[in-house]
Order: C-alpha cells, then sequence, then structure tokens
C-alpha cells in the first residue's frame, strides 16, 4: 500500500505510542510502565504498539476518578 493514501493511526481514533504519551500528557516510559501494569491496554497482535484513543479516555476517566476518591 502507498503511503500517501494511508490514514494516519491518530485520525482513525488509535495512537502509536509517542502520540499516546503527549495525549495522556507523561513521558513515552510512563505509558510502556502502564502497559506493563496492565493498566493501559494495546491493540493484540500488531507489531508495534498501538492504543485506541478510548483506551486512553478510559485510562484518564478513570484517574479522574481516584482523583477525586483521594480529595
Amino acid at each position: 500500500m502507498n503511503t500517501s493514501t494511508q490514514v494516519p493511526l491518530r485520525d482513525r481514533g488509535a495512537f502509536k505510542i509517542k502520540e499516546a504519551a503527549i495525549y495522556l500528557g507523561v513521558s513515552v516510559m510512563q505509558v510502556r510502565r502502564y502497559i506493563r501494569r496492565r493498566l493501559i491496554t494495546r491493540l493484540p497482535g500488531i507489531r508495534h504498539v498501538v492504543i485506541t484513543k478510548a483506551e486512553c479516555d478510559r485510562f484518564l476517566r478513570e484517574q479522574e476518578d481516584i482523583a477525586k476518591l483521594v480529595a
């Protein structure tokens, strides 16, 4: 497939790890830690780490809920 006709992941509702880090406001290493700790799930069976926007949004909502409980 020609790379000029491919739709970027972010336009399809998914991020590569660096894009996910920017979206979440954390470092790439922190995203890798979240994945390792199973706080964020990546898409299975894909060579590169790809995380859906919905998964990032779910994680952010959970973090907000936890912050409300602690406050």
